[in-house]
C-alpha cells in the first residue's frame, strides 16, 4: 500500500491520490482509505484514486501533461499524477437558446447527451468562443443585447501556460478566468483574469488549454493539410514547422520585391532609352545658362546697325563735333556766369553747376564716340547668331521652355538616368538576399521532412495498434509522401509554407486490401475512430489539457462504440474530457453525466442542463437503448452497461 500521499483540486478542495491496483475493484484497503477519484487506465497499469491523511506535494513531470510523483512504501510503488489544467466551471448567458446556464465540470470523463437539437452542440460553440473562435452578432438571444460566456480553467499544473501569462502579467495564481461578451453593436470584449486583451491573444491561449473536436472533423481527416498538421503535431514539430513557414514569408517577400522591381525595370527600359537620347540630344547643344537672352539682344543689335551707328554719330556731333554744339553753347553760357558771379558772389555755385555739367556732357560724348566705334554690321555674326537662336527654339518647342528649363531638364535626366541604372544593383541584391533565404529555408525544411519521415513509420505503427483496441484488428495504416524521396535537384523542390512534403494517409480496412488513401476507402466510422487514435496520440505529446469530443461516434455502433468508450475512458486518465454523444455504449464509460433538454416556450425556446444521479443515469441511458418506449428490460440492460462499463473503471 501507499501512505502519507495527499493528490488535490485546489477548486474542488478535494485531495487524493492514485494507486496501482488490479482491474477489478480492490477490498483491501483499511478503513481510514476512500475512493475518490475514477479509476482509469494509463499505460495499460491500473489506478484507483484514493484519499489519505499526510500531504506530500506533486513535483512536475516533463513526461506529459500532468504531474507524476514516485511514492515509495517498501517494495511497492504508486505514481501520483494530478491534471495539468482543468475546466471547472462555464457559465453562458444569453447565447442562442441558453438564456443562463452553469456546469461545472470535473477531472475524467465528462458527458452530455440529450435528444437532438437540445443544445449539446451550442454548449461546444460557446466554449469555443471563449477560447478564440469567430464571434458573430446571430450569436446573441433573441430579445438580448449581448451574449457573454464566462470559463475558470485550473491551470495549477501547466507550466507552458503559466509562462505565457506571466509573460504579459495576465497570472493570477492557479486561476484563469476568461470572459467574453458579443453585443449586437459588434463590440467584441475579452478579458482574461480581469485584463482586457485581442482575440489574437486569447486564441494562442485557448490553444494550450482546450482541443475541440467538431461534429464533422472526422471529414477533416479527408484534408491532407489537416493530415499534416495531425503529423506535425504528434511529434512536437511545430517549433521547427513555424521556423520553415517564417522562412517561406520572407522568401516570399523578397521575390515580390524582385518581381516588382524587375517589372518597374522592364516599364521603364523604353523610358530609360528615350531618356538616354534626349538628353545626348540637349548634351549636344552645349546650351549655356541664359544663353537664348543673350542671342536676342545680340541679334537686335546686328539688325539695327546701321540705325545704332547714325543716332550715336548724330549725338556725339551734337554735342561735340560741330560749330554751335551743344559744348560751344555751354561756354557762352559759362561766359555769362562768370560776369554774374563777379557782381554777386553768392551765384558762384551757379557756374560750379555749370561747370560739372560741362564735365559730364564730355564724358557723354566721349562715351558715345567709344560706342559708335563698336557698332559695326557684321552679316556673318547675324547669320550664326539666327542660326544658334533656330537651334534653341527647336529645343524649346520639342522639349517646352527656355534654356534655363533645358538645362534643369538635363539634370534631372542625368539623375534618373543614374537611378535607372541603380536598378541592376538593387536587382542584384535582392536576388543575393533571395537566394540566402532559399538556403537557410531549404536548410530547416529538409530537417523537417527528415524528421517527419522518421516520425511518420511510429505514428502509422501506433495508430495501427489503436485502430486495433478500436475493433479494426486487420486495418492497415501507413503514411505516403510526396516527394517519395529528397534525393532530387534543389531547383525541382516546391516550396511552401508548410515545408516540401505534402502527405496523405492510407488506410486498408480488411485483409487482402491495398492501402489507399482514406478519401477512397475510410468510411464514416473508420474516420471517427482513426480521429480518435490521433487524438489519442496526441494526448501522450502534451496538447491541450481538456479534449472536447462533440460526436465522436459518427459511422459506429454496437461492439465498436463500446470500445471507442473504453478508449476515451482511457484518454480521461491523463485529460480532462468532455464529450457528446448519441451512444449509451459510449455514454456508460462516463464518470460524470450531464442531460441537456430544451424547453419550448410560447414566445422563447431555452436549453438548460442537469447533472445526472446513478438513477437518471440509468433512465438516460435507456432512453438513448429505447427510445419513446422504454421497458423494464431496456431498464435493466441500461443498468447491466452502466455496472459493466464503471466496473472496469476500477
Amino acid at each position: 500500500m501507499v501512505d502519507n500521499c495527499l493528490f488535490y483540486n485546489k477548486k474542488k478542495k478535494a485531495v487524493g491520490a492514485l494507486v496501482k491496483s488490479s482491474p477489478a475493484p480492490h477490498t483491501d484497503l483499511p478503513s481510514t482509505v476512500k475512493t475518490w477519484w475514477p479509476s482509469c487506465i494509463c499505460s495499460s497499469l491500473w489506478y484507483d484514486a484514493v484519499r489519505f491523511q499526510h500531504r506530500v506535494p506533486l513535483q512536475p513531470s516533463a513526461s506529459g501533461p500532468a504531474q507524476r510523483l514516485e511514492v515509495r512504501n517498501g517494495p511497492q510503488s504508486a505514481r501520483v499524477w494530478r491534471f495539468a489544467s482543468l475546466l471547472c466551471d462555464l457559465s453562458v448567458h444569453h447565447f442562442a437558446i441558453i438564456r443562463e446556464l452553469h456546469i461545472a465540470f470535473h477531472p475524467g470523463f465528462n458527458l452530455l447527451t440529450g435528444e437532438t437539437g437540445a443544445g449539446k452542440s451550442i454548449l461546444v460553440g460557446a466554449l469555443n468562443l471563449i477560447l478564440g473562435g469567430r464571434a458573430s452578432q446571430e450569436m446573441i438571444q433573441t430579445g438580448a443585447s449581448e451574449a457573454s460566456v464566462e470559463a475558470l480553467f485550473d491551470i495549477g499544473g501547466q507550466f507552458a501556460i503559466q509562462s505565457c501569462l506571466r509573460q504579459t502579467d495576465l497570472l493570477s495564481g492557479d486561476e484563469l478566468v476568461i470572459r467574453r461578451s458579443v453585443s449586437r453593436g459588434g463590440r467584441n470584449r475579452v478579458l482574461v483574469n480581469g485584463q482586457m486583451i485581442s482575440v489574437q491573444e486569447l486564441q494562442q491561449i485557448g490553444g494550450m488549454l482546450v482541443s475541440i473536436s467538431g461534429q464533422h472533423e472526422h471529414q477533416r481527416l479527408l484534408d491532407p493539410a489537416m493530415q499534416l498538421d495531425l503529423l506535425d503535431a504528434s511529434g512536437d514539430l511545430e517549433p521547427l514547422r513555424r521556423e520553415v513557414s517564417n522562412h517561406y514569408e520572407s522568401f516570399v517577400r523578397a521575390s515580390e520585391q524582385l518581381h516588382k522591381l524587375q517589372k518597374a525595370r522592364e516599364e521603364r527600359a523604353g523610358q530609360l532609352e528615350l531618356m538616354a537620347f534626349q538628353l545626348q540630344e540637349l548634351q549636344a547643344a552645349r546650351l549655356q545658362p541664359s544663353e537664348d537672352d543673350d542671342l536676342e539682344q545680340e541679334l537686335n543689335l546686328l539688325k539695327h546697325a546701321a540705325t545704332l551707328a547714325e543716332a550715336t554719330h548724330q549725338a556725339h556731333e551734337l554735342l561735340y563735333g560741330k560749330r554751335g554744339s551743344v559744348l560751344d553753347e555751354l561756354a557762352r553760357v559759362q561766359g555769362q556766369l562768370e560776369t554774374l558771379s563777379r557782381i554777386d558772389v553768392a551765384q558762384q555755385g551757379l557756374l560750379q553747376q555749370l561747370e560739372q555739367g560741362r564735365l559730364h556732357l564730355q564724358e557723354l560724348a566721349h562715351a558715345l564716340q567709344q560706342y559708335g566705334r563698336q557698332v559695326h554690321f557684321d552679316p556673318q555674326r547675324l547669320a550664326a547668331v539666327e542660326d544658334r537662336l533656330a537651334a534653341i527654339q527647336r529645343l524649346s518647342r520639342k522639349y517646352g521652355g527656355r534654356v534655363s528649363d533645358l538645362l534643369e531638364r538635363i539634370a534631372r535626366t542625368q539623375t534618373e538616368l543614374a537611378q535607372g541604372e541603380s536598378f541592376a544593383e538593387e536587382q542584384a541584391r535582392l536576388e543575393d538576399e533571395r537566394h540566402e533565404i532559399r538556403h537557410r529555408y531549404l536548410t530547416n525544411a529538409m530537417e523537417l521532412s527528415r524528421k517527419r519521415r522518421a516520425l511518420a513509420a511510429q505514428v502509422a505503427d501506433d495508430i495501427q495498434k489503436a485502430l486495433s483496441s478500436l475493433d479494426m484488428p486487420k486495418a492497415r495504416f501507413t503514411i505516403r509522401f510526396d516527394p517519395e524521396n529528397l534525393e532530387q535537384p534543389m531547383d525541382s523542390l516546391s516550396l511552401a509554407a508548410h515545408g516540401l512534403d505534402q502527405v496523405e494517409f492510407l488506410l486498408s480496412a480488411n485483409p487482402g486490401e491495398e492501402v489507399k488513401p482514406l478519401a477512397k476507402v475510410a468510411s464514416g466510422g473508420e474516420l471517427s475512430r482513426i480521429l480518435l487514435a490521433l487524438k489519442s496520440l496526441l494526448s501522450l505529446k502534451g496538447q491541450a489539457e481538456t479534449l472536447v469530443f462533440d460526436e465522436v461516434d459518427a459511422g459506429i455502433g454496437g461492439r465498436t462504440a463500446e470500445l471507442v468508450g473504453l478508449q476515451l475512458q482511457r484518454l480521461a486518465t491523463r485529460h480532462q474530457v468532455i464529450c457528446i454523444t448519441h451512444l449509451p455504449q459510449i455514454a456508460s464509460y462516463a464518470k460524470h453525466h450531464y442531460r441537456v433538454t430544451k424547453d419550448v416556450g410560447s414566445t422563447e425556446t431555452t436549453a438548460r442542463i442537469e447533472t445526472l444521479s446513478t438513477d437518471e443515469r440509468v433512465e438516460e441511458l435507456a432512453r438513448m437503448l429505447g427510445g419513446l418506449s422504454i421497458s423494464a428490460k431496456t431498464r435493466a440492460h441500461a443498468l447491466e452497461m452502466l455496472n459493466r462499463s464503471q466496473g472496469l473503471s476500477h
